[in-house]
């Protein structure tokens, strides 16, 4: 039989929306890493209980795709659950809702991986989570294998970068930079493009390489098209990319 999936539930506060009351899109990240720990936590392959073995989840790739945004004093549900092994990912997928409505704001789809936190080597989940090995459970694959592959940039070169220097508030429990901000240097650069606030309505995020604390990060894009973007974010110290992300955007407000 099918497992049921989990559910958070969170109200949008004034910290979580933009000058048109509906709530920002990398707010939105947030939402869906505490969703994934949480459930994580219930199944047993938590952040805490990993760590007694010297492991970690390590967020690779997420796709985010909205058809409207919460506004203020609006209570989303967000419901997740696994949906498969593959190579060395574990796939897991979200549905983001109004509590009150049931009016479905959007979806997303990720794929994580298992490190060893000794040598920050990748491991097998399928091998390790002996106890999960099919993750049935019930529920929509958004997005997976092909649909969250590797991102290509477009053939211009990536233009006017924003340097962003990483503040020890923005460090998260695996001691990195936490993945929200990542989505959230992305839309300050197309606002920086497009002079005004905007919101992303679709994007992908793969996070390529790890960003520690007062580490700066210069973001370049391109908008490639109308309503369409691709920014990627190169460490300056170790001049590795730390992530591409693409997708589309909209003005917020």
């Amino acid at each position: 039989m099918k497992k049921k999936p989990f559910e958070i539930r969170f109200t949008a506060g004034l910290n979580d929306i933009s000058a048109d009351a509906r709530m920002r899109s990398w707010v939105l990240f947030d939402l869906l890493q505490d969703a994934a720990g949480g459930h994580a936590d219930q199944l047993g392959v938590g952040l805490k209980q990993l760590r007694e073995s010297n492991l970690s989840w390590v967020l690779s790739r997420i796709r985010l795709q909205m058809d409207s945004f919460p506004r203020y004093g609006e209570t989303v549900k967000v419901t997740t659950y696994p949906s498969g092994f593959e190579r060395l990912f574990a796939y897991r997928q979200f549905l983001l809702s109004s509590a009150e409505t049931g009016k479905v704001f959007g979806r997303a789809g990720s794929a994580w991986l298992t490190l060893n936190t000794e040598n920050l080597r990748p491991v097998s989940p399928a091998k390790y989570f002996a106890g999960l090995p099919e993750w049935e459970f019930e529920g929509e694959t958004f997005f997976q294998g092909e649909n969250l592959e590797k991102l290509l940039p477009p053939a211009e070169e990536l233009n006017t970068p924003l340097f962003q220097r990483i503040s020890g508030a923005w460090i998260d429990y695996n001691r990195h930079l936490n993945n929200a901000y990542y989505a959230m240097f992305t839309e300050d650069w197309i606002s920086q493009q497009a002079a005004a606030p905007v919101r992303m309505t679709e994007i992908q995020i793969n996070f390529n390489s790890s960003t520690s604390f007062g580490e700066t990060l210069a973001v370049s894009g391109l908008l490639t098209g109308p309503g369409r973007f691709f920014v990627s974010g190169t460490n300056q110290r170790t001049g590795k990319n730390a992530f591409q992300a693409s997708g589309s955007w909209e003005p917020a407000g």
